[in-house]
């Protein structure tokens, strides 16, 4: 019979510091765990073992209820050994509170080295993860945390948060993530995700507090279908400079951005770039084999004075800066007025060398990395 988290003493008040109880569970061998209805806070990272399902009655809210400043390598919940690695972690349901208005639940200054990386939800090294049925709210930055995890699943997942702040990613896939499906995932609140919604960052940033103990490896075979903002900062991110992002396919894919419908600008133009451009005369990026089909998008070009993601203004729905081979996009529907694209072109592309892009019936080579291409729309294109 499962056991519930409440026969090991979680009391699910709201009030009471439910951590012991969910870690003794965790610890205690049991290859399943039930969390009933109720808000369950916890003060430490919960740090979930390898064969075990956590099931949760959707309307069980785990909260990340800080008592100290947060620090470096704390997330709400985890796999227990990032360094030897975990096998067969499964959760479902629930909602997975980040409280990112608490004092305590800070992101860090960016090279902090004990600081705190914001994350909600993180795995690294974990061979089979499965997500599903879960409400992700309020994450100081990435909702989802992934780096070396392999033969994964997840599904049916809802990102909520009225709070603003910088890298709110909403799955955030770094070095070494492979062999992936990826389904339904849907931001409810208005302007979530505040940062990208799938973000495939082969070449992350690993000295900067958000991704530290991250690598810069290959991102491959993954499939994402079913992605949904209405207004978000980035719907799809694509970071390559030297790692390979091969094998990936996205379908159904809706969104309004407020910067660009897919990004692979190579993080040129973050705070923190990692690469000169001029040691790069070629060009950079290594973008292999990626299918993207049924794809819907519009720029967010009015925001209400008071709202609280980024204000500045789309330039392109896609900015292509990085280099690509059978990089196809079909079904390409870019909602905006003709006078609108001329501002903000489905495509820019630019700093590529030797590429040729045939959209439509039109073909365009580009030959060096001074040339800049611009689409106001199309409906179809390869990049070879």
């Amino acid at each position: 019979m499962i056991k519930s988290i409440k026969d090991f003493g979680a009391l699910g008040n709201g009030v009471y510091d439910d951590y012991t109880a969910f870690q003794r569970a965790l610890d205690s061998g049991e290859n399943e765990i039930y969390i009933p209805q109720g808000i369950y806070p916890v003060s430490e990272t919960l740090k979930i073992h390898s064969n075990t399902k956590i099931i949760a009655e959707k309307t069980a809210k785990i909260c990340m209820q800080s008592t100290r400043k947060r620090r470096r390598n704390e997330f709400l919940i985890s796999n227990s050994d990032t360094e030897k690695g975990n096998k067969d972690i499964r959760i479902s349901g629930g909602i997975w509170d980040g409280l990112n208005t608490l004092s305590y639940n800070q992101k860090a200054n960016l090279f902090d080295s004990d600081g705190y990386s914001g994350a909600l939800l993180n795995f690294i090294n974990v061979d089979g993860l499965e997500l599903s049925d879960m409400v992700l709210a309020n994450s100081v930055t990435y909702y989802i945390r992934m780096g070396r995890v392999e033969n994964f699943k997840i599904e049916d997942i809802n990102l909520v948060s009225d709070n603003f702040g910088a890298n709110q990613d909403g799955i955030h896939f770094s070095g070494g993530v492979k062999r992936g499906r990826v389904k339904n995932v849907r931001a409810l609140s208005f302007g979530q995700s505040n940062d990208d919604m799938i973000a495939f960052n082969a070449d992350d940033c690993v000295e900067r507090v958000e991704n530290f103990d991250l690598t810069r490896d290959t991102i491959e075979d993954i499939t994402v279908e079913n992605v949904y903002a209405e207004n978000c900062h980035s719907i799809i991110r694509l970071l390559s400079v030297t790692a390979e992002i091969k094998n990936i396919c996205l379908k159904n894919i809706y969104g309004g951005f407020r910067c660009n419908a897919i990004n692979a600008d190579a993080a040129r133009y973050c705070k923190t770039p990692i690469f000169n451009d001029d040691d790069y005369p070629n060009g950079v990026g290594k973008i292999s084999n990626v299918i993207i089909d049924n794809f819907t998008c519009f720029p967010v070009l009015e925001l209400p004075e008071n709202f609280g993601g980024t204000l500045f203004k789309p330039q392109t729905a896609i900015s292509l800066e990085s280099k690509a081979d059978n990089f196809k996009i079909t079904n390409f529907n870019y909602i905006t007025d003709t006078k609108t694209a001329k501002i903000c072109p489905a495509l820019i592309a630019k700093n590529i060398t030797n590429q040729k892009l045939i959209f439509d019936e039109n073909n365009i080579t580009v030959d060096s990395k001074s040339e800049t291409v611009k689409i106001n729309n199309f409906k179809k294109i390869s990049i070879i």
